[in-house]
């Protein structure tokens, strides 16, 4: 299943769910779903960072995810 560093900025897609970190308790999780990442949200990916990190949008937010991070959450289109 594609995750979110397989999309290019411009792109939309829908998510689909959050893998779990590996090594650690939900902690991460539960905030990426407070934060609106829930499964069937709509994310738009803005720009790429050089690391490899991802600026995407979020409704009418805008958050900054480290490439493991966007990594972890997995979508469709």
């Amino acid at each position: 299943m594609p995750s979110l560093n397989d999309s290019r900025p411009g792109t939309t897609v829908r998510l689909t769910g959050i893998a779990p970190a590996p090594g650690r308790a939900g902690g991460s999780r539960r905030r990426l779903l407070e934060f609106g990442f829930v499964p069937g949200a709509d994310v738009t990916v803005i720009a790429r960072g050089a690391t490899g990190g991802v600026l995407v949008g979020l409704g009418a937010t805008r958050v900054a995810l480290d490439a493991g991070t966007a990594g972890r959450l997995k979508c469709g289109r």
